[in-house]
């Protein structure tokens, strides 16, 4: 018997178009007395609770290098009351997690426990930020505990090609730009910390974000009560140190590293802050280039070179300054061809225009992504402490919506021109030797 043939249909998938009618999750802001700002989202699932203490201040607030890094470091060790092993078993008892880092512009201490809790821990945290006891042997402990974590990184090409691109980007001495090195290290002192300390860890630089129940008692009183320890009668905000921007010639510069097989790639130049009125274009300019898994470099360079297995671009930006890079691990011998593909994408987004399907596919990607930001009170209080401390506001939100909706073709082609320019951007490279 003849078989009957199927005819087999063919599917056209037309790709979505996003919606970017998105509004951002309830939160409640409380301006406190003593000039802290508190940020609360709903939530409490289970009982649970989250919150972070933000304190702006980070190296900006520095008057001696490498200050702002060792005070946190030491904020752990002693509260003049409890030794670091009594305060790491104090949260232990409770069942909370804690964390405590400084960046280049924050210090942030983060907690999550049980709610129930959290009128006897949150005192607890407050002390530690507020009455430290800076002592000498902390101190030294710190500093090998630093030296020893600097000799290993010097080791890494990835860590070490950074390192030496951000501080030709921004200068060697600047801000942003100067590297942790065993001489700093060595001359911190305890006066230093309690003097950075003094001037630096106050209400009036505080922005606290929480999530959990909010309840009657979660009111003013008592979130100044809390913080009154972090008050200051005479306060003087802190003096910024100048983020003075020079204009640098782009260089090459490869530094080599024993027993490595490998190198790092850095190749990029200084742009611009996140309150720039382009960093939001960039940011779409950039994810088309190499911030996601089906860029333009991963697929010519991963997929269809084969130079590298990782490959990606970074809008690297602070509240005062920023730069732009793209970063990949390869062997030696194909450095040259590397740069030569990044040259070519460079060319095709300043003459190219973009297709509607890859434009609309990255606005979807976007779109998931910032849904993901907001996917639960956690995540969504995250967001906000970004949105906040490092875009100005909430309002940054719809600002970044419409900017990624509204941007064309043409748009991102001309800011290609601005930016995607090879002859502008340094090359840093470290790991093995190259061959002359």
């Amino acid at each position: 018997m003849k078989q009957k043939s199927v005819r087999k249909e063919r599917f056209k998938f037309e790709p979505l178009r996003p919606n970017w009618d998105m509004e951002f999750p309830e939160f409640r802001y409380l301006s406190l007395s003593n000039g802290t700002e508190l940020y609360m989202v709903p939530g409490g699932q289970h009982g649970c609770c989250y919150c972070e203490f933000v304190l702006e201040n980070g190296r900006n607030t520095e008057q001696k290098k490498l200050t702002s890094r060792m005070t946190a470091q030491q904020l752990l060790e002693h509260n003049g009351e409890f030794s670091a092993t009594q305060i790491a078993d104090f949260f232990d008892y409770y069942g909370a997690s804690y964390g405590l880092h400084s960046d280049l512009d924050f210090t942030i201490f983060s907690i999550s426990c049980l709610q129930k809790h959290l009128s006897v821990l949150l005192p607890f945290v407050i002390s530690i930020l507020a009455k430290p006891k800076f002592q000498k042997e902390s101190l030294v402990k710190g500093k090998k505990a630093l030296l020893s974590q600097l000799k290993h990184q010097l080791t890494e090409p990835d860590y070490v090609s950074y390192r030496e691109f951000s501080a030709h980007i921004y200068g060697q001495d600047s801000v942003y730009g100067y590297n942790t090195t065993e001489e700093l290290i060595k001359q911190i002192q305890v006066d230093d910390l309690v003097e950075y300390h003094e001037s630096s860890y106050h209400s009036q630089l505080l922005k606290i974000f929480f999530t959990g129940e909010i309840n009657e008692s979660m009111n003013e009183e008592f979130w100044s009560g809390l913080t009154q320890d972090l008050n200051r009668s005479f306060f003087i905000r802190p003096k910024l140190v100048e983020h003075e921007i020079l204009p640098i010639a782009p260089i090459r510069q490869h530094i080599d590293i024993v027993h490595c097989d490998q190198i790092s790639l850095k190749l990029g130049k200084r742009l611009f802050a996140k309150s720039d009125s382009s960093f939001l274009g960039s940011y779409l300019l950039n994810t088309i280039l190499g911030d996601y898994f089906g860029s333009r470099l991963m697929k010519k360079i991963r997929e269809e070179k084969g130079y590298t297995y990782d490959i990606h671009s970074t809008l690297d930006c602070q509240r005062y300054d920023g730069c732009w890079y793209i970063s990949a691990e390869l062997n030696a011998s194909k450095l040259k061809q590397t740069i030569s593909a990044i040259h070519e994408e460079f060319i095709r987004l300043q003459e190219e225009d973009i297709s509607e399907d890859e434009l609309t596919m990255v606005k979807n990607y976007l779109y998931g992504h910032i849904l993901r930001l907001m996917d639960g009170s956690m995540q969504t209080t995250l967001f906000l402490k970004i949105l906040v401390t490092e875009y100005g506001g909430q309002s940054a939100f719809q600002k970044l919506n419409q900017a990624i909706s509204q941007f064309c073709a043409q748009d991102l082609k001309t800011l290609a021109k601005k930016i995607c320019v090879l002859d502008e951007c340094s090359i840093f490279t470290a790991g093995a030797q190259l061959m002359r």
